[in-house]
């Protein structure tokens, strides 16, 4: 773009509507506004026209031009320097495309990006590469047991998460990386994050209390289970995350002032609570979900694994079955989460389903669907609504505990992963693996890209048609001759 024509763009509102109209842009006063902001911020005219020249070429893929311009006014002013911001935009034109397709798809991400701008840098260094899950619980146990204050470890996880989100965001956005590598990285930061509270927790109530002992003498050992789809390694992008805490036995700490183990692992599980859900001026890291726990609301925050084990024995539950098919150790001792779920596991996986196990399931199932019937998100909740995710993790968690006594192959807590082995074992047909396969995967990409939007817990499709074009433009479908991208999406 020349200067004279850029000078004109900046004075006259009505030469810059003629600009940004065909560009997609639809509230032009505000457009003009972020154009004169961008060329006030303290960049030179040159290198403005260069911005503004990119910023043309790529709005044919963005899904929301007058966001993308918005965000990408903040993110310059927030720059430490806007010019040298501007000309990083010159030298290197493969920077700003990267930048407006996140700045189109979610605000939740674009504010992260402008509060940090520097981020960007180190996000471009990553390419959204997966990390290992051992590597990022590494890096953040070291980070928070170098802290000397509470503040600072809710803070140190708070930011973890942020950068972390962002990174894992660019490999979903920009990379493309498949829903089970992105879920399982947003997994694997969860479980960094937990076994970092969980570390942070343990050396507190320790210095109160001493540490926990079993009958023997031995140093009583606990675990954090994973449930629901953080089990599964599954989560998405702003889900709850369902946690199970248990210890290994009965006995007394070894302070000067001795409390039973149930009391220590009740303050220590409530301290982790803290560390997580708490909010402070970072947000929260997670929202944390006790309620899967023995006996629910209604018993202890932490329980000692032989009272869990009876509990289950005697008055374990169908639905309870089938939420622990997902159940994995996230954080604590590994090795005392696993013997635990091998002991568990005839409970869950039994010979044969009953006429009562069967009838509890559909129950079940009717409940969910009456409830999103009467909040009225039958027809646009991609979750809960007829045909959504649900009713295709009903049919694979249903046909593994039809099937898991006998199959051991089937005892996976990911859907993805049990859908391949239903037709290796014969379960499934080619065909029906290859529909619930291909639908929950576009299912729960739809669902990752309305919650990216503002780190909402959401399943709602959108009721606005424009809204709707936004989102299919978002998940990859594109306007063609005769066809709008909503209207190939629906």
């Amino acid at each position: 773009m020349d200067l004279s024509t850029l000078r004109q763009y900046l004075d006259d509102p009505a030469a810059a509507e003629a600009w940004l109209r065909p560009l997609g842009v639809v509230d032009v006063r505000k457009a003009h506004t972020n154009l004169v902001r961008i060329a006030t911020s303290g960049m030179t005219l040159d290198l403005v026209a260069v911005v503004c020249e990119q910023f043309a070429q790529a709005m044919p893929g963005c899904a929301d031009p007058d966001m993308a311009l918005n965000n990408l006014d903040r993110f310059i002013a927030a720059a430490r320097s806007p010019l040298s911001m501007g000309a990083f935009f010159e030298r290197d034109p493969s920077g700003m495309p990267p930048l407006l397709q996140i700045f189109s798809t979610s605000q939740h991400f674009s504010d992260l990006l402008v509060a940090d701008p520097e981020s960007y840098d180190l996000l471009r260094l990553t390419e959204g590469q997966p990390v290992s899950r051992q590597a990022l619980v590494d890096e953040i146990v070291a980070e928070v047991a170098a802290l000397d204050h509470e503040p600072s470890v809710y803070s140190a996880l708070r930011r973890f998460k942020r950068r972390e989100m962002l990174r894992i965001a660019y490999g979903d956005l920009i990379r493309e990386l498949s829903l089970q590598t992105v879920t399982a990285q947003i997994s694997y930061l969860a479980d960094a994050i937990i076994e970092a509270a969980c570390r942070a927790a343990w050396n507190k109530v320790e210095k109160q209390r001493g540490a926990p002992q079993t009958p023997a003498g031995r140093p009583a050992r606990y675990v954090v289970l994973a449930l629901g789809k953080l089990g599964g390694e599954e989560l998405n992008y702003s889900s709850d995350i369902d946690l199970v805490f248990l210890y290994e036995d009965d006995g007394k700490t070894d302070g000067r002032r001795p409390v039973t183990n149930a009391e220590f692992f009740d303050r220590f599980c409530r301290e982790v609570v803290s560390l997580l859900a708490e909010r402070t001026p970072l947000g929260a890291a997670y929202r944390v979900d006790l309620r899967l726990r023995p006996e629910g609301e209604r018993g202890p925050i932490c329980m000692s694994l032989p009272a869990a084990m009876n509990y289950y024995d005697l008055r374990g539950r169908t639905w309870e079955r089938q939420a622990y098919i997902k159940a994995r150790p996230a954080a604590g001792d590994e090795a005392l989460g696993r013997e635990f779920l091998e002991r568990l596991r005839p409970w869950i996986y039994r010979r044969y389903l009953s006429r009562a196990a069967i009838s509890g399931i559909q129950a079940l199932k009717r409940q969910i669907e009456e409830r999103t019937h009467r909040e009225g998100g039958d027809r646009r909740d991609v979750k809960t609504g007829h045909g959504g995710i649900r009713d295709i993790e009903f049919v694979i968690q249903f046909l593994q505990l039809l099937n898991g006594g006998d199959l051991p192959a089937l005892r996976t807590g990911n859907t993805l992963e049990a859908i391949v082995q239903l037709e290796n074992c014969g379960c499934l047909s080619n065909l029906e693996r290859s529909i619930l396969q291909t639908n929950y995967s576009f299912l729960r990409k739809i669902e990752h890209r309305l919650q990216i939007m503002f780190d909402l817990q959401t399943h709602l499709l959108p009721a606005q048609p424009e809204e709707t074009q936004k989102l299919a433009m978002r998940m990859g479908y594109a306007d063609e001759q005769g066809k709008s991208a909503r209207q190939a999406f629906e």
